[in-house]
């Protein structure tokens, strides 16, 4: 069991949990994180909720080292442009989205940072048509 230092210290939401199937889980073997880089409350929970409907596996939802990231990237922790991949058709994002930073002591294998510029992006439609309560 791996354990995650959060160095923010205001109050850690627990996120929803999505019911699938294990037949329709065609993403589970791969480990997420959803950080909030731009301080829109309950943005990185909607985004948890999308790719968990989409069988992804995200262990953790919460708040980026600061607020102000301009731009939404898909972090590689581990070196598996594989699943990076998938992530990338998943949330309709284009290869330049990604940034490779391999960080194993994360226990995931990308992070999804949320930048001010998440209304801009094509899937932020389907996230809103999911609603909040799956």
């Amino acid at each position: 069991m791996s354990k995650r230092v959060v160095s923010n210290k205001s109050k850690i939401y627990l996120s929803q949990s999505v019911t699938v199937l294990p037949s329709e889980k065609p993403y589970s073997y791969i480990v997420v994180e959803v950080l909030n880089g731009c301080g829109i409350s309950g943005l990185a929970q909607k985004f948890t909720n999308y790719l968990r409907q989409q069988g992804i596996d995200v262990i953790y939802t919460g708040n980026a080292d600061r607020m102000n990231y301009e731009r939404t990237h898909l972090i590689e922790r581990a070196n598996v442009p594989e699943k990076s991949k998938e992530v990338l058709n998943i949330l309709m994002f284009d290869s330049s989205r990604t940034i490779h930073e391999v960080n194993p002591s994360l226990h995931v294998d990308l992070t999804l940072l949320l930048g001010k510029d998440y209304k801009d992006l094509p899937v932020y439609l389907k996230i809103l048509d999911i609603g909040e309560n799956l």
